[in-house]
């Protein structure tokens, strides 16, 4: 029974996000949301929460996706007062969604401590969740600070908040994720569509999410320039003001220290930089044989969320799909709905 009021609710929740986003001034609270996310973190254009809230509605929350991704674990789904405590990040939009529906999915509730950077946009849409069905204001609890006792922790951040939450949390199960980045690899063969959906997983929510593209793996011989200039009508999507300061600011520092990067006019590419790098750069390693590519990624494997355009250890992204992750794409390659359901 819980399952199929899940099902049915959270899949009306994806209609009714699909009708706002078709008649945006019908729904002020939610407009509303999206202005105090805007001004509380700059990066969150109007446009960018758009399209989270849109792939949240169109991957995650239809009818048919709910009950496959819930259907080999129907005999296990049930009602329990156990609680789940989610500390979420703040690098994107709604980037905790998915932590807070697979909690909610398992039948168990849901404690939310939310970012500050991302504080406004969920509530709101909690809210929506709760007109549906006001049962599900009794599952969900927005928080300030965990309580000193908690029964399963799933928490998302930097290396040291991992490193934190890990040594905080080490005896009770849990779910800790660190700073992960998005590897491409390119031949030089790539067709134009290929290139757009490229620009899609690199500059989309401005590149800091761990699904973001940020590094490039290239032929000795490739040509920059003809890719920059593929890229170049993506400059329209980055165009807020603390993206072109951060670049600008890289490209300066970059230029005084005597390093080598090459200017994409909105971005510019370095060499062995930090992974991920910093806002405003696209980290390039050049290869001459396949063994190189390889060699890079038994290197960072334990870094790498996503592989754009190469097949390795079973990960494959075609270009334009890292944004876009369906329900069993779990962060970290941990299917955390089982892990809830099994230790709890």
């Amino acid at each position: 029974m819980y399952r199929q009021v899940f099902i049915k609710d959270f899949s009306q929740l994806g209609l009714d996000l699909k009708f706002f986003l078709a008649n945006q001034k019908r729904d002020l609270s939610l407009s509303s949301a999206m202005e105090d996310s805007f001004k509380k973190n700059p990066l969150f254009t109007r446009q960018m929460q758009i399209i989270a809230i849109d792939a949240i509605a169109t991957n995650f929350l239809s009818r048919d996706a709910l009950a496959v991704w819930t259907e080999p674990y129907a005999d296990l789904i049930e009602e329990r007062d156990f609680c789940v405590s989610i500390v979420m990040a703040g690098n994107l939009p709604l980037v905790g969604f998915h932590d807070l529906l697979t909690v909610l999915a398992s039948g168990r509730r849901a404690l939310v401590k939310m970012s500050t950077k991302d504080s406004s946009l969920l509530p709101a849409i909690a809210e929506a969740l709760y007109s549906i069905n006001h049962y599900w204001k009794g599952r969900i609890t927005f928080t300030d600070s965990l309580p000193e006792v908690v029964e399963m922790i799933i928490a998302t951040g930097g290396e040291k908040a991992s490193s934190y939450f890990k040594n905080l949390y080490s005896r009770i199960p849990g779910v800790i994720r660190g700073s992960k980045y998005s590897v491409a690899v390119l031949t030089g063969k790539e067709s134009e569509e290929d290139i757009k959906g490229l620009g899609k997983d690199i500059f989309l929510y401005y590149g800091m999410g761990c699904r973001s593209v940020s590094t490039l793996l290239l032929p000795a011989d490739y040509k920059l320039s003809k890719l920059t200039a593929a890229l170049s009508s993506f400059e329209s999507l980055v165009s807020s003001e603390v993206y072109r300061s951060a670049y600008l600011y890289q490209k300066a520092i970059s230029a005084v220290s005597g390093e080598w990067f090459e200017d994409g006019k909105f971005f510019i590419y370095k060499r062995d930089t930090t992974t991920p790098p910093p806002l405003g750069v696209v980290g390039i390693n050049f290869y001459s044989e396949k063994k190189e590519i390889e060699n890079y990624f038994l290197k960072y494997s334990e870094s790498i969320q996503c592989v754009v355009n190469y097949r390795y250890d079973n990960i494959h992204i075609e270009p334009g799909k890292t944004q876009y992750p369906v329900l069993d794409d779990y962060a970290d390659g941990i299917n955390s709905l089982e892990f809830i359901l099994k230790n709890s």
